[in-house]
């Protein structure tokens, strides 16, 4: 990740640009909107963990995890797939406050690729 990883991200467009897949924390607002255009940018969400935000610092909760589809997928199931990401973000939201998304190319996992 090129961000700092000690940061709560607020904005979609940081996921992307600042390639936060697996590390980069984000608001629920910022999560959900990257679950809603993950596909549009090539990735499936795999994995989302939710918890706590302390600023700075991240606690995980083993009870806000949610596992998605193993890519590859085509557009249509890792969209589908998106959707319920989204819904799991928005259903945690009103207790959990910082989530991480783990988002793969919808091609396959890069190091699966190679």
């Amino acid at each position: 990740m090129k961000g700092d990883r000690r940061k709560l991200y607020t904005e979609e467009r940081d996921f992307y640009e600042l390639e936060g897949s697996v590390v980069m924390k984000l608001t629920p607002q910022a999560a959900a909107n990257v679950c809603h255009s993950a596909v549009e940018n090539g990735l499936v969400v795999a994995r989302i963990e939710g918890g706590f935000w302390h600023d700075p610092g991240f606690e995980a909760r083993r009870d806000c995890i949610w596992d998605g589809a193993d890519p590859p997928l085509g557009l249509e199931a890792a969209a589908a797939n998106n959707a319920e990401a989204a819904e799991f973000v928005e259903a945690q939201s009103e207790v959990h406050n910082a989530f991480i998304l783990t988002a793969p190319p919808i091609t396959g996992w890069p190091h699966e690729n190679r």
